[in-house]
């Protein structure tokens, strides 16, 4: 996971800066990892093969009585582009839908990750709004998102 979350420039889109050594990501690993579905879930993305953890994808933000949830991925850089965010987004989302009943499911992405908006997209989300203007402070700078949407129902 230091690998994914400790490299700026795969970190570059996100809404937190990147980890500034080993025992950080230990940290901030140990509040992530424990189960709490009523409200944030991250799940680990493992490459078949060589079980080799390349990614995560979470949801979190999860409103109960309006049936809503944020998502969030991220992908070391030399597996993306190779369909492993497609399909561990397609489960994450049938989970969602399928199992916890969520209505609709948001995803907030900066203008510039063209690769994050391509798999959004490709996925059923809808561009909604934005630029919701400095959303995210990140490494001393305000940065603003889109806001993408996708309801149950819609193609997955």
């Amino acid at each position: 996971m230091h690998a994914l979350y400790g490299d700026p420039y795969n970190l570059r889109y996100w809404g937190g800066p990147p980890s500034s050594g080993l025992s950080e990501t230990r940290r901030m690993m140990r509040w992530h990892l424990p189960y709490r579905p009523s409200a944030y879930v991250l799940w680990a993305i493992e490459e078949k093969d060589s079980r080799r953890v390349i990614g995560m994808i979470n949801y979190h933000r999860r409103d109960r009585r309006e049936k809503r949830v944020d998502v969030g991925w991220l992908l070391r850089p030399e597996y993306q582009g190779k369909g492993y965010m497609a399909e561990a987004a397609r489960a994450l989302l049938r989970h969602l839908i399928d199992t916890l009943k969520i209505h609709k499911v948001e995803a907030l992405i900066r203008p510039e990750n063209k690769p994050s908006i391509a798999l959004a997209e490709r996925l059923g989300f809808r561009l909604e709004g934005g630029p919701i203007r400095d959303r995210w402070f990140v490494s001393d700078r305000w940065h603003s998102v889109m806001l993408y949407g996708l309801i149950a129902g819609e193609d997955r």
